[in-house]
Protein backbone atom coordinates (compact mmCIF):
# COMPACT_ATOMS: atom_id res chain seq x y z
CA UNK A 1 0.00 0.00 0.00
CA UNK A 2 1.49 3.36 -0.99
CA UNK A 3 -0.97 5.79 0.60
CA UNK A 4 -3.76 6.14 3.13
CA UNK A 5 -6.53 8.63 3.73
CA UNK A 6 -6.17 10.45 7.04
CA UNK A 7 -9.54 12.17 6.95
CA UNK A 8 -12.61 11.38 4.84
CA UNK A 9 -12.52 13.21 1.55
CA UNK A 10 -8.86 14.22 1.85
CA UNK A 11 -6.39 13.36 -0.92
CA UNK A 12 -4.17 10.38 -0.12
CA UNK A 13 -0.97 11.32 1.69
CA UNK A 14 2.12 9.41 0.52
CA UNK A 15 4.43 7.27 2.59
CA UNK A 16 7.56 9.08 1.44
CA UNK A 17 9.86 6.27 2.56
CA UNK A 18 8.16 3.68 0.36
CA UNK A 19 10.39 4.18 -2.67
CA UNK A 20 10.26 0.68 -4.16
CA UNK A 21 8.36 0.53 -7.46
CA UNK A 22 9.17 -2.91 -8.93
CA UNK A 23 6.88 -5.83 -8.19
CA UNK A 24 9.85 -8.18 -8.51
CA UNK A 25 13.44 -7.13 -7.83
CA UNK A 26 14.89 -10.34 -9.39
CA UNK A 27 12.97 -9.75 -12.63
CA UNK A 28 14.23 -6.17 -12.75
CA UNK A 29 17.82 -7.30 -12.18
CA UNK A 30 17.51 -9.84 -15.01
CA UNK A 31 15.94 -7.26 -17.31
CA UNK A 32 18.77 -4.82 -16.59
CA UNK A 33 21.48 -7.45 -17.18
CA UNK A 34 22.52 -7.60 -13.52
CA UNK A 35 22.07 -11.32 -12.92
CA UNK A 36 25.34 -11.33 -10.92
CA UNK A 37 23.40 -9.57 -8.12
CA UNK A 38 20.82 -12.36 -7.76
CA UNK A 39 22.93 -14.45 -5.34
CA UNK A 40 23.53 -11.31 -3.27
CA UNK A 41 19.79 -10.61 -3.30
CA UNK A 42 19.00 -14.14 -2.11
CA UNK A 43 21.63 -13.95 0.63
CA UNK A 44 20.40 -10.54 1.84
CA UNK A 45 16.88 -11.92 2.25
CA UNK A 46 18.11 -14.38 4.88
CA UNK A 47 18.82 -11.36 7.13
CA UNK A 48 15.77 -9.86 8.80
CA UNK A 49 17.18 -6.38 8.26
CA UNK A 50 17.95 -7.08 4.61
CA UNK A 51 14.57 -8.67 3.93
CA UNK A 52 12.67 -5.79 5.56
CA UNK A 53 14.65 -3.25 3.57
CA UNK A 54 14.03 -5.11 0.31
CA UNK A 55 10.33 -5.68 0.89
CA UNK A 56 9.35 -2.36 2.44
CA UNK A 57 12.07 0.20 1.60
CA UNK A 58 12.82 2.49 4.55
CA UNK A 59 10.12 1.11 6.82
CA UNK A 60 9.62 1.70 10.54
CA UNK A 61 10.58 -1.95 11.12
CA UNK A 62 13.84 -1.44 9.23
CA UNK A 63 14.76 1.58 11.38
CA UNK A 64 13.67 -0.07 14.62
CA UNK A 65 15.72 -3.18 13.85
CA UNK A 66 18.80 -0.96 13.58
CA UNK A 67 17.91 0.89 16.77
CA UNK A 68 17.40 -2.34 18.77
CA UNK A 69 20.67 -3.73 17.38
CA UNK A 70 19.69 -7.37 17.96
CA UNK A 71 20.65 -9.59 15.00
CA UNK A 72 18.10 -12.06 13.66
CA UNK A 73 17.53 -13.98 10.46
CA UNK A 74 16.92 -17.31 8.78
CA UNK A 75 18.94 -20.52 8.58
CA UNK A 76 21.74 -19.41 10.90
CA UNK A 77 23.56 -17.65 8.07
CA UNK A 78 20.88 -14.98 8.14
CA UNK A 79 21.59 -14.10 11.76
CA UNK A 80 25.32 -13.88 11.07
CA UNK A 81 24.70 -11.66 8.06
CA UNK A 82 22.28 -9.54 10.08
CA UNK A 83 24.97 -9.01 12.73
CA UNK A 84 27.42 -7.96 10.02
CA UNK A 85 24.92 -5.52 8.51
CA UNK A 86 24.24 -3.98 11.92
CA UNK A 87 27.98 -3.28 12.26
CA UNK A 88 28.23 -1.42 8.95
CA UNK A 89 28.94 2.31 9.07
CA UNK A 90 25.48 3.20 7.79
CA UNK A 91 23.69 1.21 10.51
CA UNK A 92 25.95 2.51 13.28
CA UNK A 93 25.35 6.05 12.08
CA UNK A 94 21.57 5.55 12.03
CA UNK A 95 21.74 4.38 15.65
CA UNK A 96 23.54 7.59 16.54
CA UNK A 97 20.52 9.64 15.51
CA UNK A 98 18.40 7.45 17.79
CA UNK A 99 20.66 8.25 20.76
CA UNK A 100 20.82 11.91 19.69
CA UNK A 101 17.06 12.33 20.08
CA UNK A 102 17.04 10.74 23.53
CA UNK A 103 19.91 12.92 24.78
CA UNK A 104 18.33 16.12 23.52
CA UNK A 105 14.89 15.37 24.99
CA UNK A 106 16.36 14.71 28.43
CA UNK A 107 18.68 17.73 28.25
CA UNK A 108 15.90 20.07 27.08
CA UNK A 109 13.59 18.90 29.86
CA UNK A 110 16.27 19.52 32.45
CA UNK A 111 16.92 23.01 31.12
CA UNK A 112 13.21 23.75 31.43
CA UNK A 113 12.69 22.09 34.80
CA UNK A 114 10.49 24.96 36.01
CA UNK A 115 7.97 24.37 33.21
CA UNK A 116 4.87 22.54 34.39
CA UNK A 117 3.69 21.31 30.97
CA UNK A 118 6.71 20.34 28.86
CA UNK A 119 5.44 18.82 25.60
CA UNK A 120 7.47 16.61 23.24
CA UNK A 121 6.47 15.34 19.78
CA UNK A 122 8.10 12.73 17.54
CA UNK A 123 7.02 13.04 13.89
CA UNK A 124 6.74 10.69 12.13
CA UNK A 125 7.24 8.59 15.22
CA UNK A 126 7.47 5.11 13.67
CA UNK A 127 7.93 2.75 16.60
CA UNK A 128 8.54 5.47 19.18
CA UNK A 129 11.47 3.78 20.91
CA UNK A 130 13.37 7.06 21.29
CA UNK A 131 10.45 8.70 23.12
CA UNK A 132 9.99 5.69 25.37
CA UNK A 133 13.69 5.49 26.22
CA UNK A 134 13.82 9.21 27.01
CA UNK A 135 10.74 8.88 29.23
CA UNK A 136 12.28 5.95 31.07
CA UNK A 137 15.50 7.88 31.63
CA UNK A 138 13.55 10.80 33.07
CA UNK A 139 11.42 8.54 35.24
CA UNK A 140 14.53 6.85 36.60
CA UNK A 141 16.68 9.97 37.10
CA UNK A 142 14.19 12.86 37.38
CA UNK A 143 10.80 11.40 38.36
CA UNK A 144 9.32 14.81 39.18
CA UNK A 145 10.16 16.05 35.69
CA UNK A 146 8.82 12.88 34.08
CA UNK A 147 5.44 13.42 35.73
CA UNK A 148 5.20 16.89 34.17
CA UNK A 149 6.23 15.88 30.65
CA UNK A 150 3.80 14.88 27.90
CA UNK A 151 4.96 12.74 24.98
CA UNK A 152 3.19 12.71 21.62
CA UNK A 153 3.75 10.48 18.60
CA UNK A 154 2.35 11.34 15.16
CA UNK A 155 2.51 8.98 12.20
CA UNK A 156 0.60 8.37 9.00
CA UNK A 157 0.75 4.58 9.38
CA UNK A 158 -1.54 3.03 12.04
CA UNK A 159 0.66 -0.06 12.52
CA UNK A 160 3.66 1.64 14.16
CA UNK A 161 1.25 3.70 16.25
CA UNK A 162 -0.24 0.52 17.72
CA UNK A 163 3.24 -0.92 18.30
CA UNK A 164 4.23 2.33 19.99
CA UNK A 165 1.23 2.15 22.30
CA UNK A 166 2.32 -1.33 23.37
CA UNK A 167 5.92 -0.22 23.83
CA UNK A 168 4.82 2.71 26.02
CA UNK A 169 2.45 0.58 28.07
CA UNK A 170 2.85 1.42 31.74
CA UNK A 171 4.30 4.86 31.11
CA UNK A 172 2.21 7.94 31.88
CA UNK A 173 1.50 10.91 29.61
CA UNK A 174 1.89 9.20 26.22
CA UNK A 175 -0.43 10.09 23.33
CA UNK A 176 -0.37 8.70 19.78
CA UNK A 177 -2.34 9.97 16.80
CA UNK A 178 -2.55 9.33 13.08
CA UNK A 179 -1.67 12.25 10.85
CA UNK A 180 0.50 13.63 8.07
CA UNK A 181 3.82 15.20 9.07
CA UNK A 182 3.34 17.88 6.40
CA UNK A 183 -0.09 18.91 7.70
CA UNK A 184 0.15 21.56 10.46
CA UNK A 185 -3.42 20.75 11.54
CA UNK A 186 -2.28 17.32 12.72
CA UNK A 187 0.16 18.71 15.31
CA UNK A 188 -0.63 19.07 19.01
CA UNK A 189 -0.52 22.70 20.19
CA UNK A 190 2.21 24.48 22.16
CA UNK A 191 5.11 22.08 21.72
CA UNK A 192 8.45 22.55 23.47
CA UNK A 193 10.42 20.01 21.45
CA UNK A 194 9.87 18.26 18.14
CA UNK A 195 12.05 15.32 17.11
CA UNK A 196 12.16 14.02 13.56
CA UNK A 197 14.75 11.68 12.08
CA UNK A 198 14.58 9.63 8.91
CA UNK A 199 11.86 11.58 7.08
CA UNK A 200 13.95 14.32 5.49
CA UNK A 201 16.02 11.78 3.55
CA UNK A 202 12.91 10.94 1.51
CA UNK A 203 11.66 14.49 0.88
CA UNK A 204 12.46 16.81 -2.00
CA UNK A 205 13.99 20.18 -1.13
CA UNK A 206 10.59 21.86 -1.47
CA UNK A 207 8.90 19.25 0.75
CA UNK A 208 11.64 19.45 3.35
CA UNK A 209 11.43 23.25 3.45
CA UNK A 210 7.68 22.93 3.97
CA UNK A 211 8.17 20.35 6.74
CA UNK A 212 10.71 22.54 8.54
CA UNK A 213 8.30 25.48 8.37
CA UNK A 214 5.48 23.34 9.81
CA UNK A 215 7.70 22.29 12.72
CA UNK A 216 8.81 25.88 13.31
CA UNK A 217 5.19 26.98 13.48
CA UNK A 218 4.23 24.24 15.93
CA UNK A 219 6.89 25.12 18.51
CA UNK A 220 6.50 27.58 21.34
CA UNK A 221 8.94 30.46 21.60
CA UNK A 222 12.17 29.00 22.91
CA UNK A 223 11.28 25.57 21.51
CA UNK A 224 13.75 23.05 20.11
CA UNK A 225 13.73 21.03 16.90
CA UNK A 226 15.90 17.88 16.95
CA UNK A 227 16.61 16.28 13.60
CA UNK A 228 19.34 14.75 11.48
CA UNK A 229 20.57 14.22 7.94
CA UNK A 230 22.44 11.38 6.26
CA UNK A 231 25.47 11.54 4.02
CA UNK A 232 26.31 8.92 1.42
CA UNK A 233 28.11 5.68 2.21
CA UNK A 234 29.04 4.03 -1.07
CA UNK A 235 28.41 0.39 -0.08
CA UNK A 236 25.17 0.99 1.81
CA UNK A 237 23.83 3.24 -0.94
CA UNK A 238 24.66 0.72 -3.67
CA UNK A 239 22.98 -2.20 -1.86
CA UNK A 240 19.94 -0.09 -0.97
CA UNK A 241 19.39 1.20 -4.48
CA UNK A 242 20.09 -2.02 -6.38
CA UNK A 243 18.46 -4.60 -4.10
CA UNK A 244 15.72 -2.60 -2.35
CA UNK A 245 15.05 0.40 -4.61
CA UNK A 246 15.61 2.48 -1.50
CA UNK A 247 16.40 5.96 -2.79
CA UNK A 248 17.77 8.37 -0.21
CA UNK A 249 18.44 12.11 -0.49
CA UNK A 250 21.72 13.12 1.09
CA UNK A 251 22.34 16.54 2.65
CA UNK A 252 25.29 17.82 4.62
CA UNK A 253 25.53 20.22 7.59
CA UNK A 254 25.73 23.39 5.49
CA UNK A 255 22.62 22.59 3.46
CA UNK A 256 20.59 21.53 6.50
CA UNK A 257 21.64 24.67 8.38
CA UNK A 258 20.66 26.90 5.47
CA UNK A 259 17.23 25.30 5.08
CA UNK A 260 16.46 25.47 8.80
CA UNK A 261 17.54 29.09 8.99
CA UNK A 262 15.33 29.93 6.03
CA UNK A 263 12.45 28.18 7.83
CA UNK A 264 12.80 30.65 10.70
CA UNK A 265 14.96 28.92 13.28
CA UNK A 266 17.15 31.39 15.14
CA UNK A 267 20.15 29.15 15.84
CA UNK A 268 21.18 25.85 14.31
CA UNK A 269 23.87 23.42 15.43
CA UNK A 270 24.69 20.72 12.87
CA UNK A 271 27.57 18.41 13.77
CA UNK A 272 28.80 15.12 12.29
CA UNK A 273 28.46 12.00 14.36
CA UNK A 274 31.44 9.85 15.34
CA UNK A 275 30.97 7.66 12.25
CA UNK A 276 30.96 10.67 9.94
CA UNK A 277 27.79 9.85 8.00
CA UNK A 278 25.05 11.34 10.15
CA UNK A 279 24.62 15.05 10.79
CA UNK A 280 23.06 15.56 14.23
CA UNK A 281 21.04 18.77 14.31
CA UNK A 282 19.53 20.95 17.01
CA UNK A 283 17.61 24.06 15.87
CA UNK A 284 16.08 26.59 18.24
CA UNK A 285 13.26 29.07 18.07
CA UNK A 286 14.09 32.58 19.25
CA UNK A 287 13.25 32.69 22.98
CA UNK A 288 11.00 35.30 24.49
CA UNK A 289 12.68 38.51 25.63
CA UNK A 290 13.08 38.89 29.42
CA UNK A 291 9.79 39.63 31.14
CA UNK A 292 7.61 38.57 28.22
CA UNK A 293 4.68 36.24 28.80
CA UNK A 294 5.23 32.84 27.16
CA UNK A 295 2.59 31.19 25.02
Amino acid sequence: MNSVDVTPGSPPAPFHNRTRTSQSIPRRLLRQGRAHLLPVYALMRTSDLGREGIDHSGSYQFADHIYRNVPSGRFGIGRLLDAALLRLRGARSMRNRFFHVQREIVAARRRERAREDFRVLAVPCGIARDLVQAARTLRREEPALAERTAFFGLDLDPEPLELSRRLASGLANFHFARGDALDPRAYPPALDLIASTGLGEFLSDAELARFYAVCRGALRDGGVFVTSGMQRDALADYLARELAELHTRYRGPAELTRMLTEAGFASVTALPDEVGLQTLVVARVEPDPPGALRR
